[in-house]
């Protein structure tokens, strides 16, 4: 059997992962790829909503939205190619 090193993080991650979605892993590698790809964009919606201010107007709160929006739907693509 093969010995892989792992990072604290990886090793916390992989320790709830069931047998059946380690199964499906081993099948469709191209999955990890894209589920990083997606977390770093849901990374990017949040800091965006974080930094509208609470009393932003209604255009800045339009214009971040339509960037999110954007940010979403760039991810998506990606994913699907």
């Amino acid at each position: 059997m093969k010995t892989l090193k792992v990072t604290p993080g990886r090793y916390r991650v992989l320790q709830n992962l069931t047998r059946k979605e380690i199964a499906l892993l081993k099948k469709h590698p191209k999955i990890l790829l894209e589920s990083r790809q997606l977390m770093h964009a849901c990374k990017k919606v949040i800091k965006r909503i974080e930094s509208i201010s609470e009393y932003a107007s209604r255009r800045k709160r339009q214009t971040a939205y339509k960037r999110i929006t954007v940010i979403c739907q760039k991810a998506i693509e990606r994913i699907e190619k």
